[in-house]
């Protein structure tokens, strides 16, 4: 390693910690709204290997937007006050909008509705699959 490729290494250590984020406060997310930010969380829901899901979630001022992947297959979910939209993206891409009959629809076959999405969404539910939130999403 010559001396530049050294001075470059220390230099994005210490880059890397001088920026690094605090962890999260978890109260945060248990009591009054969920301020805006990034989340992920994975969740197991049975015994099989592939009895789990990965979200991600991306919350700002405009929509909120979840990433939800699982083995084989993934959706991007986004919503805001005036519309519901899933892309999927197995086989192919595609759009679908969504009604509000179609919350009630489980999100590739796990027990997770996409009506949890939304509540969590409009900050009005704490809880999900009978977990606090801070138990799942972490910033």
């Amino acid at each position: 390693m010559t001396l530049l490729n050294r001075f470059l290494l220390c230099v994005s250590f210490f880059v890397g910690v001088a920026f690094a984020q605090e962890p999260p406060n978890k109260s945060i997310l248990v009591s009054g709204k969920i301020p805006p930010g990034f989340y992920r969380a994975g969740i197991r829901y049975g015994e099989a290997k592939n009895d789990s899901l990965y979200i991600k979630w991306s919350r700002t001022v405009k929509a909120d937007t979840f990433w939800v992947y699982k083995a084989n297959s993934s959706l991007e979910y986004i919503t805001n006050a005036g519309i519901r939209t899933v892309w999927y993206n197995q086989p192919m891409r595609y759009e679908r909008r969504m009604a509000a009959h179609h919350l009630r629809e489980y999100i590739l076959d796990s027990p997770l509705r996409f009506s949890y999405l939304d509540s969590l969404a409009n900050n009005n539910k704490q809880q999900l699959l009978g977990k606090e939130l801070h138990e799942y999403f972490m910033r």
